[in-house]
């Protein structure tokens, strides 16, 4: 999955580990008990995408959720998960309830979320739970009062009769009328923006979502920051050495200041030398 989604999905199932944990198993009664994440380092090299240790029906397991914009291409998406499976039953001596969420309309279609062999006396089944988001009944969702959930409601199923484009505002209606304070609710719909791009012209989102509504959003700022000195040094190195604009990145990185960032991005276009942008940059 793209770094910028990723970095999203799992910051919401980090915030949200409950709602989403419910949302996934399809029952209430769920206790997240410790974030595994970083434990999960596997025996084929990879991390899981997240990786809960949960208490479910009095009964403790965990819980392992992998995200696939589309489907999995390097390596069947059954192969992964019974490393997955195989390394954290292992690991942690409990039940593993596995599942794989298909953001692309297109995945998962061929995934049938079973993988079994038996020869001999020799037998192997692992099965787990393929959630294809076009499959969800997105209203039901809406109605579910779970803000951890709402931004992926854009990739769900619409109500029947209703165009993209109505779906998509009742989604934001929903997102902005959440009882969450102001820089949660630009994370939410920060998340919904990126998620509903996945399938979605994203002119669609960026005409229904105001720019200030997202704002306050750290991971939108992260993102416009990267963006921000990526487009000053293409400028930069249109018009100077290479290696004078090599040795000012590392001072443009070190930048926090989102609003200086656009003022150097300004003025990257119409500086006369490396140098006086250097002094800019240090002013």
């Amino acid at each position: 999955m793209p770094q910028n989604y990723d970095n999203m999905a799992k910051n919401l199932f980090t915030d949200y580990a409950t709602q989403i944990s419910q949302f996934v198993l399809g029952v209430k009664d769920v206790e997240v008990l410790e974030n595994i994440d970083t434990e999960q380092q596997t025996i084929i090299g990879q991390r899981t995408d997240s990786t809960k240790r949960i208490r479910v029906d009095n009964r403790e397991a965990i819980l392992h959720i992998e995200l696939q914009l589309r489907d999995s291409t390097h390596k069947p998406m059954w192969a992964r998960n019974a490393a997955y499976h195989g390394y954290l039953v292992g690991a942690h001596e409990l039940p593993v309830y596995s599942n794989v969420i298909y953001f692309h309309p297109n995945a998962g279609k061929n995934d049938t979320g079973i993988y079994e062999y038996s020869w001999r006396g020799y037998k192997y089944t692992l099965h787990y739970k393929v959630i294809r988001l076009i499959n969800i009944d997105g209203q039901s969702v809406l109605e579910m009062n779970a803000p951890g959930v709402l931004p992926f409601t854009p990739l769900m199923k619409p109500p029947a009769g209703m165009d993209i484009e109505q779906w998509v505002q009742e989604c934001v209606n929903a997102t902005c009328a959440a009882p969450v304070d102001q820089r949660t609710q630009s994370d939410l719909l920060y998340a919904l923006y990126l998620f509903g791009g996945i399938v979605y012209d994203s002119e669609l989102f960026e005409r229904l979502i105001p720019e200030e509504l997202m704002q306050e959003s750290k991971t939108y700022q992260r993102q416009v920051r990267k963006i921000t000195i990526e487009n000053t040094l293409d400028l930069l190195q249109d018009q100077f050495h290479a290696e004078a604009v090599s040795a000012i990145t590392p001072a443009l990185h070190n930048i926090n200041d989102l609003q200086k960032l656009k003022q150097l991005h300004l003025a990257a276009a119409k500086v006369q030398s490396i140098e006086a942008f250097m002094q800019l940059l240090q002013g």
